[in-house]
């Protein structure tokens, strides 16, 4: 795949201004703003919603994704375009249900909300090193993966692009906080969706049209993506697939710090709904113009195709290959889709470390006796120190990402054995107000180790790749070199473990069950440990820490005592600690113990 002496000076240009534009964004926002910690991590909560939607867009769409999922419809199919419709009603989910019980709170973390909800500080720290494990390790893929474009076409080695990247996202993001993130991200989503719309373009002219994409992927069976199958160890299906990522996308999209900071950047209720709204639209219209990338990437070589040839080792690197072998003398073009999955690769990196910074100053850092009170210039640069170590950590793990298999299913697996159990835990505050801090502590635990379990264990006894539908090399000139040719059942209906004993069965599950088993698994043991452990009166329970639909059994806003709710959750903003037994809130400044009833 090397090739490199096609990678002009305009291409070079392209990747110059993508790094010095996200650079300056951050050096404006670092001397125009950031005084305190509360600017750097939540914009001044005075941000609009467009561009605050189009870098949550960006967050969460990766070069990971750019890659991954049109390399799985090149090689798996278009099953997994079900994840549009999973993805649209997990965001409808979240601006509906638990919006509206969020927003208003006003807290840093929503890791604050476990704390206030079930008086646990235990339960938020290890939600929050739940959250910490996977939004590193997914960073770590998310820098790894737009390495293998950049080598590709490109003289520079991926070790020097995987340093290039990290110093360039912390730079920006430790000098210009949130907003610069913002603003870099809505500037890198612009070039994101300039390279994918490039390169579908250029590979429906290649073949003849669109409707002639259609009719060789069809005949490929890359259209086929009505699975129904009710294996749950066969990988992809129409269920399955909604399942994973209803699960996945409710979890990011409802409670995930990264989403969290973007809804709490705007003022109100009404303006993080339409962040939320603004991105189902953007997300259908990405994915779609993605998906339909893998299936114009794949008419293009459809008799002759370069993985059965041995030009790629990966799947993944279908859309690469073909910028790099159709594009090349194209002026300009390979400089684009590089700049596109390198602008991906930026925005998920900077929010993911922004969202780590606020993550762990909010839920550890703010709360040690060094740091419990002290100034804003302290509380901002102590967020900057954090945001340099941290893109140091994840250069670190970009080196390792590689171990890790195909982008997509390494990324979901990763990512999906923490977000259920995290959905899990906060929807058993918001939806269930007799469990009490025992039983949602159990949950979260119990779930997210049968899920670590499970996928463990799927990957240590499923070691052989999931098979890819036929290729071809029918069409391939007559002195070419085949080295592979590949002829396999459907992907999607072969069942890649056969079991053997109770443990196995649960290891051939697919991935796309790991969300959904932890979420369940959470709900079911926080629900019966609550009850076997003097589960919680719901009257004792603050009704704007609940759904709308059960305040009702919980504590109104009319009760004698419902100053216990108002400093409850006050008390927790301002690094106060709450103790419902005594009724009392305490708060140490300058070694002094001031005590606030919260009885009125």
């Amino acid at each position: 795949m090397g090739a490199g002496e096609h990678f002009g000076a305009v291409d070079y240009g392209m990747l110059a201004v993508t790094m010095l534009a996200s650079v300056a964004i951050g050096v404006y926002h670092g001397i125009k703003g950031n005084k305190t910690a509360v600017d750097f991590s939540m914009g001044s909560r005075s941000m609009t919603p467009f561009p605050v939607s189009l870098s949550l867009l960006a967050t969460f769409l990766s070069a990971n994704s750019i890659l991954g999922y049109s390399g799985e419809v090149y090689a798996h199919g278009s099953v997994l375009a079900w994840s549009i419709l999973g993805t649209a009603l997990a965001i409808v989910f979240a601006g509906e249900v638990v919006l509206p019980v969020l927003h208003p709170l006003k807290f840093v973390s929503p890791n604050q909300y476990l704390e206030v909800r079930f008086g646990s500080a235990w339960l938020r720290r290890l939600s929050m090193t739940m959250s910490l494990v996977s939004i590193t390790v997914f960073m770590g893929l998310a820098l790894y993966a737009p390495t293998l474009a950049l080598a590709a076409v490109t003289p520079l080695s991926s070790t020097t692009f995987i340093w290039i990247m990290g110093v360039v996202v912390t730079l920006y993001s430790s000098f210009g906080g949130l907003k610069a993130v913002v603003w870099a991200d809505a500037f890198q989503m612009l070039l994101m969706t300039a390279g994918v719309l490039l390169v579908t373009v250029m590979s429906c002219v290649e073949v003849g049209g669109v409707q002639k994409v259609w009719q060789v992927a069809y005949q490929g069976g890359r259209t086929e993506g009505l699975d129904i199958s009710a294996d749950p160890r066969v990988r992809h299906t129409v269920w399955n697939v909604i399942l994973m990522t209803l699960v996945n996308w409710g979890s990011h999209y409802s409670v995930s710090q990264a989403n969290y900071q973007r809804v709490s950047s705007v003022a109100t209720l009404s303006q993080a709904k339409r962040v939320l709204y603004y991105n189902v639209v953007g997300m259908t219209l990405f994915m779609l113009l993605v998906f339909f990338m893998g299936l114009g990437v794949y008419a293009v070589y459809a008799d002759c195709d370069p993985f059965a040839r041995g030009f790629i080792f990966s799947k993944d690197q279908i859309s690469v290959y073909f910028v790099n072998d159709k594009l090349k003398n194209l002026t300009g073009v390979p400089g684009v889709f590089v700049a596109a999955l390198l602008s991906a690769a930026l925005s998920s990196l900077s929010s993911g470390v922004n969202t780590l910074a606020t993550l762990l100053w909010g839920d550890v850092f703010s709360h040690t006796p060094c740091f419990r009170g002290c100034s804003d210039f302290v509380a901002a640069t102590a967020n900057k120190v954090l945001t340099v170590l941290l893109g140091a950590t994840i250069i670190g793990l970009a080196f390792l990402a590689s171990k890790l298999g195909g982008l997509i299913q390494a990324g979901y697996t990763v990512v999906g054995v923490m977000s259920g159990p995290i959905l899990g835990v906060y929807l058993l505050g918001l939806m269930v107000p007799f469990c009490n801090k025992r039983g949602a502590f159990a949950g979260l635990l119990s779930s997210y180790i049968l899920c670590v379990w499970i996928a463990v264990g799927g990957f240590l006894t499923n070691t052989t790749k999931p098979p890819m539908l036929p290729f071809s090399t029918a069409g391939c000139p007559a002195n070419s070199t085949v080295t592979t040719f590949i002829s396999l059942a459907d992907a999607n209906k072969t069942i890649i473990n056969t079991p053997g004993s109770t443990f196995s069965i649960l290891y051939s599950i697919s991935y796309t069950f790991y969300p959904f088993i932890g979420l369940a698994t959470c709900l079911i043991v926080g629900i019966l440990v609550s009850i076997i452990a003097s589960y919680q009166d719901p009257r004792t329970v603050p009704s704007e820490l609940v759904l709308f639909c059960v305040r009702r059994f919980t504590k109104k806003e009319s009760d004698v005592d419902n100053g216990v709710s108002c400093i409850r959750i006050e008390s927790l903003k301002n690094n106060i600690n709450y103790s419902k037994e005594d009724g009392m809130a305490t708060t140490r400044n300058n070694d002094k113990l001031d005590i606030i009833s919260d009885r009125l």
